[in-house]
């Protein structure tokens, strides 16, 4: 297992014991799933679901434009919602 980055480590602090616990598809951070958007598949597009709710498979990432440009960068986006041929223009940091 690699050590962690201490600069990420900074901006994105160890996710705390209660409640469920997911990895940032961008910086690869773990954090509450409170403190992390889902990202979803709806109609071939991937969409934030800001409610948390939505079908089907979902990726996560820390709130922000690093993590979402590096994981646009990485091409994780795709692969953990097993859809690689989606559409990210959604995405796409401005």
């Amino acid at each position: 297992m690699q050590p962690r980055d201490s600069s990420r480590a900074a901006e994105h602090p160890e996710p705390s014991r209660e409640g469920p616990v997911r990895t940032c598809v961008g910086c690869r951070g773990r954090a509450s799933r409170s403190v992390l958007v889902r990202v979803a598949v709806v109609d071939g597009r991937a969409v934030l679901d800001t409610a948390k709710t939505l079908p089907g498979r979902g990726a996560w990432l820390h709130p922000g434009d690093d993590c979402i440009e590096l994981a646009l960068r990485r091409r994780t986006i795709g692969r953990a919602l097993r859809a690689p041929d989606v559409d990210l223009s959604a995405l796409t940091v401005r």
